[in-house]
């Protein structure tokens, strides 16, 4: 423990006995706790620790007590496990924010006490204990939350993008705690979070691409269940897998279309159209696809050698008048700010690198551009 009362291995809440494996060999751990800390250092703890994820105010708002968040967490390779308790507060992901944190990851929360209401992207959000939620980090979001504990698991987008269609979908959809679904999750990721102090660097390979494998198959349930009940065609079959793959591996391409695509897949554009209604159409997959590459691109830490134009460039957005509309409609913010906003972030990351543990794992654990 240091004298700020952060450490580089929290401890261990297993239970576990046996023999240890050498230090050298564990996770990477970080944590914190309110009792061990100053209250103002608790405060700018907890804000550093989750500015990657989320700008947060309104701390213990209308609580008889002063703030207090303690965390747990652990590297698990290419994910992030941890477990935080908190006092109430409001959270954000702007426009700004996103840009600014640089980071494309899907997020899943249980809540294991504690109560939040809001809105993901346009999508109202009610969670209470016991419930699952999932959250899009490159959508907007809003929400106050009671005091809560909740194990959080960070997932880069591309480990979901191999099993599911639509990641986006995600974006604050909620299993409830009622539901055998949600219950099965919630008793997998409690162990992982429990085994963790205990787990090896060789261990957590194989342990996160089942983790993973069980997450999609029981999410891509939940999304075409959603999907059947709004009677939508359910659409996320091994064809169009293939067909969004070769489209993610495309995008800078100018030869993509909707024709080169139908003519790859021996398709008929009726029948490729049909496909891709749900989402708008492949035009504006597509179209949104490159609006997406871009949008990380511009909130990459080499953002300031990056010219506007060349961004359109690369990911074929027509002049630069017409990649600025597009980007703002889908945005709300133009090229320009979301560029500003990444600055700002790696000018923050260097001069507080010692105490964003967080913000640098989330950083590490997946290369800038990675298709989702």
């Amino acid at each position: 423990m240091s004298d700020d009362g952060t450490t580089t291995r929290p401890e261990d809440a297993s239970g576990l006995t046996g023999d240890a494996a050498p230090v050298s060999s564990l996770l990477p751990a970080f944590g914190f706790t309110a009792d061990q800390m100053e209250a103002d250092a608790n405060v700018a703890a907890w804000r550093e620790a989750v500015a990657t994820l989320f700008d947060v105010d309104e701390l213990a708002a209308d609580e008889p007590g002063p703030f207090r968040a303690d965390i747990s967490s652990y590297a698990m390779g290419p994910v992030l496990i941890g477990l935080s308790r908190a006092s109430g507060q409001r959270f954000r992901r702007t426009p700004e924010t996103i840009a600014r944190s640089g980071v494309d990851h899907i997020i899943l929360q249980i809540y294991v006490a504690g109560a939040f209401d809001g809105v993901a992207g346009a999508r109202p959000v009610r969670v209470r204990a016991g419930d699952i939620c999932l959250f899009d980090l490159a959508q907007t979001l809003e929400t106050r939350a009671t005091a809560f504990e909740n194990i959080t698991l960070v997932v880069p987008r591309p480990m979901f993008g191999t099993h599911l269609l639509r990641v986006e979908d995600l974006h604050g959809l909620v299993l409830p705690a009622s539901g055998v679904i949600a219950r099965l999750l919630a008793g997998h990721l409690g162990a992982l979070f429990q085994f963790a102090p205990r787990m090896t660097l060789d261990e957590c390979q194989s342990v996160v691409e089942g983790t993973v494998s069980l997450l999609a198959a029981c999410l891509r349930n939940e999304l075409e269940r959603e999907e059947a009940d709004a009677d939508q065609p359910v659409t996320a079959g091994p064809s169009l897998m293939r067909i969004r793959q070769h489209i993610e591996a495309s995008l800078g391409s100018d030869d993509l279309s909707a024709s080169s695509v139908a003519a790859r897949f021996g398709l008929s554009r009726a029948s490729l159209y049909r496909l891709f209604a749900p989402v708008g159409g492949i035009a504006d997959y597509i179209r949104s696809r490159r609006l997406h590459r871009a949008f990380f691109d511009l909130a990459s830490s080499d953002a300031r050698n990056l010219r506007i134009s060349e961004v359109a460039r690369r990911w074929r957005l027509g002049t630069d008048a017409h990649f600025t509309r597009s980007f703002k409609a889908a945005y709300g913010i133009t090229p320009r700010a979301a560029r500003e906003a990444a600055l700002l972030g790696v000018q923050r990351g260097n001069d507080e690198a010692n105490s964003a543990t967080i913000s640098r794992w989330m950083r590490e654990i997946a290369p800038p551009g990675a298709a989702d």
